[in-house]
């Protein structure tokens, strides 16, 4: 069922701008309330005794906001921490934050917090450069975090990624923290399987661990490594990363699988000898059957500093000779020439005149993995921007961080680009929450084949931009009594949105 609202333009200085606009394709996700102007709009943490919510926003702040009236949303406090907090948990009354070190190539920390009236710092942990993600195990006597571990923009330092073990149960610090590293894996074998570098650094420089997820035991977790292109496998009881698997391409030249590389103010999803590289930044994990699932939101990153980069275009590959011309001839040449490009794939490394695809950063598409061998089960190809193009046809890859409406401004790079997944149980159903950033709005996937996800909603409100998290609150744990919620912390438009779930 597709429902459109209303929608009402307003001409600006020739710019064309929608008031009210909301677009939907099923029925999931119901609007049920907004707080806006919340700096810290990005990743939230619900505590279910006291019915709050806890958000960051890479600020030197918490925002702490009482949801006992989920109607009537407002902040309760902003408590102030010293670093720039990136991520938020939650476990029973226990809040851990993740802070990010100035300059960022510097050990960062965990506070772990107590919650009942009031945040109460209980200790502080050391753990590994730029902690980007943190999580509870679900026993919750271990944090995982995801330290990335990103050069210094002119590389002078550039730390080796890595991932934080804290075990909450332990008095000292030297007994609770333990930092697993990646410089055990074989990094030439990892190469050739098709773990992605680029960048002067060292391999294990290069990997840079981002957003985590367990399953339901607690006993292994997987690892995105975004500009990697692959996950680590993480066995949390040994405390030791278990190995990594390369995440490949979708091939943009086969049927189903193509995609928007044109800036001419149309949707038009087509054809192209291009591979998208997946590299997502959110991921979660469907168990179900003795069997891991491993969702992938396949945003694409790039490198782009002063005195490095991994972008190019195909001019230059033609340019370097080492582009096959019976495939890309003069039409190609043209029709691609403005679309960012990998510098770092096998076209760099062909002989003359042998590269028979090109490869840009981000598939624009949600995949799932066999979270035990790496096996890809399923990617959605084309489905993401068919359905947009089909639900909101003025907003079809608009850039939202923008605010602008401008069919097609980011077709040229990474389109919509998925950025983050959950997964919940509703009324028997395991649904999948996937948040486009640039796009903005949520599809809603239904999980009852996992190897076969089915789009069931998109929901659209040009009002909340640039979802970063998504928090799924269950019926048993919700504020609404028996009511299944999902939260989600716009960043462009510093909004956090309640919705009801059908």
């Amino acid at each position: 069922m597709l429902k459109k609202s209303s929608v009402l333009f307003l001409l600006i200085a020739g710019l064309t701008f929608a008031a009210e606009t909301v677009f939907q394709q099923g029925s999931t996700l119901k609007f049920f309330a907004r707080v806006s102007k919340v700096s810290d709009a990005e990743i939230t943490a619900y505590m279910p005794s006291s019915k709050t919510l806890f958000a960051v926003g890479g600020n030197k702040t918490i925002t702490v906001i009482n949801l006992e009236n989920p109607k009537k949303l407002a902040v309760q406090e902003v408590i102030a921490v010293p670093g720039d907090a990136s991520s938020v948990t939650v476990f029973n009354d226990m809040v851990a934050v993740s802070l990010i070190a100035d300059p960022h190539t510097e050990d960062g920390h965990v506070h772990l917090y107590q919650y009942s009236d009031s945040l109460r710092l209980i200790k502080s942990y050391t753990v590994c450069p730029e902690p980007d993600m943190l999580t509870f195990t679900p026993n919750g006597k271990t944090i995982l975090v995801a330290c990335e571990g990103s050069p210094a923009a002119d590389y002078s330092v550039d730390p080796e990624g890595a991932i934080a073990l804290i075990d909450v149960t332990k008095e000292s610090e030297s007994e609770a923290v333990s930092i697993l590293r990646f410089n055990h894996l074989d990094s030439a074998a990892l190469l050739q399987k098709g773990v992605r570098k680029s960048g002067p650094s060292s391999f294990f420089q290069n990997l840079e661990p981002e957003y985590i997820t367990v399953e339901p035991s607690g006993q292994k977790a997987w690892v995105s490594l975004q500009e990697n292109n692959a996950i680590a496998v993480i066995d949390v009881m040994a405390k030791k990363i278990k190995s990594v698997f390369p995440l490949g391409a979708v091939d943009h030249s086969l049927p189903g699988q193509g995609f928007d590389f044109r800036k001419d103010k149309k949707a038009k999803i087509e054809n192209a000898p291009v591979m998208g590289l997946r590299q997502p930044d959110g991921i979660a994990v469907y168990s179900k059957n003795d069997q891991n699932f491993v969702l992938t939101a396949n945003e694409g990153a790039s490198r782009k500093s002063p005195v490095f980069t991994d972008e190019t275009n195909i001019l230059k590959l033609f340019e370097k000779g080492s582009l096959n011309t019976d495939i890309f001839n003069a039409s190609w040449l043209t029709a691609l020439q403005k679309l960012t490009l990998s510098n770092s794939e096998s076209c760099e490394i062909f002989p003359d005149h042998q590269c028979t695809a090109v490869y840009t950063f981000g598939s624009r598409s949600m995949s799932v993995f066999d979270g035990n061998t790496g096996t890809l089960l399923f990617d959605s190809g084309d489905q993401i921007e068919k359905t947009i193009a089909e639900v909101a046809p003025q907003y079809f890859n608009w850039n939202s961080k923008k605010k602008k409406v401008e069919v097609d401004a980011r077709s040229l790079d990474k389109g919509s680009e998925p950025e983050t997944v959950t997964i919940g149980e509703v009324n028997g159903r395991s649904l999948a929450f996937l948040g486009l950033e640039r796009v903005s709005g949520i599809m809603v996937w239904d999980l009852a084949n996992p190897q076969k996800p089915v789009i069931i909603d998109y929901y659209l409100d040009v009002k909340d931009r640039g979802p970063e998290g998504i928090l799924f609150i269950s019926g048993e744990n919700s504020p609404i009594s028996g009511v299944p919620l999902l939260i989600v912390g716009y960043e462009y438009s510093n909004t956090i949105v309640i919705y009801t779930i059908q």
